[in-house]
């Protein structure tokens, strides 16, 4: 199985992070990221005078094909405290620097989001210009905490990103579920499974797509995030809405990881949720957001759409 190294740095199956491994915001990351990551590769007991006060947590899928050169990406980051809990809090703007081989390409401050999900995270977002290993420094209460990325040539990334049509193919609705069950795992069911996405794309209307299961994401964030998207598209009948689930039928599987992906993930090669995708009338996407959106982040990415 393929993995992925989150920054911390711990490692975890890519599959593991479909499930929501990375624990963003869950109930039990108290007890650490390493404890819902998986296996642990830290090199040892550190004091508490030589461990960092702070990390830079990657949430999103590392050491796989995620980053294609030549695309701004969206990637959110979280700061974790000295025990590698990811903070609830950031305090204040994080200036952000991307370098390769010791040379400085640039960066931006990142004001901190997490108004309306349960931890705190900064989304920043670079255009990297070529594939390669880079590293990512960020300055938080004056000390640098770093991280690295590695970019790949856009034809290795399956996923749709900023600036591709959004792929027009089925999806589960309430009068052709395509063998989905449940439809919509949200208590209440969210009000998103009446359009079939591939009857919309490129139709003239901007499409919000949120690929999220609420109850079988094993975090506090895929109910949030799908919430603030039911608060923010009422009553937009500018926009079609569509939310899709990530499994076909989990209640057959004791083991999500043996579970047969639903029609829109597994069309998307998706490998980890939720994500976000936002497009312009033509269907193009402009915007995509991978793992977590707060209140006011969602509010700005749908004014892209129009």
């Amino acid at each position: 199985m393929s993995r992925f190294r989150p920054s911390d740095p711990r490692s975890l199956p890519r599959r593991g992070f479909l499930r929501g491994g990375l624990a963003v915001g869950a109930a039990t990351v108290g007890a650490s990221v390493a404890a819902a990551c998986g296996d642990s590769q830290a090199q040892g007991p550190s004091s508490p005078a030589t461990t960092p006060a702070h990390a830079l947590i990657a949430a999103f899928p590392q050491g796989s094909a995620h980053i294609p050169a030549g695309v701004p990406m969206r990637l959110p980051y979280l700061i974790s405290d000295r025990e590698g809990v990811p903070l609830s809090r950031i305090d204040g703007r994080v200036a952000f620097e991307v370098a390769r081989d010791g040379k400085v390409l640039g960066g931006s401050e990142v004001a901190p989001r997490g108004d309306g999900v349960p931890r705190a995270y900064l989304p920043f977002t670079f255009d990297f210009p070529a594939p390669g290993i880079y590293d990512i420094g960020a300055t938080y209460r004056g000390a640098r905490i770093e991280s690295t990325v590695q970019v790949v040539e856009p034809s290795r990334v399956t996923t749709p990103v900023v600036g591709q049509a959004l792929p027009g193919v089925g999806s589960p609705t309430v009068a052709n579920p395509l063998g989905v069950d449940p439809l919509c795992s949200r208590d209440p069911v969210c009000p998103f499974h009446s359009i079939d996405l591939q009857s919309v794309v490129g139709r003239g209307h901007p499409i919000v797509l949120l690929v999220a299961t609420p109850a079988y994401c094993q975090t506090a964030v895929c109910g949030p995030v799908l919430d603030l998207v039911v608060e923010q598209a009422a009553g937009r009948e500018d926009l079609r809405v569509i939310h899709s689930e990530v499994y076909r039928d989990p209640k057959a599987h004791r083991d999500l990881s043996t579970a047969t992906l639903a029609p829109v993930p597994a069309a998307y090669h998706l490998d980890f949720e939720p994500v976000l995708f936002i497009t312009d009338r033509t269907g193009t996407v402009v915007a995509r957001a991978d793992v977590t959106v707060d209140r006011s982040e969602l509010r700005e990415l749908l004014t892209l759409a129009t």
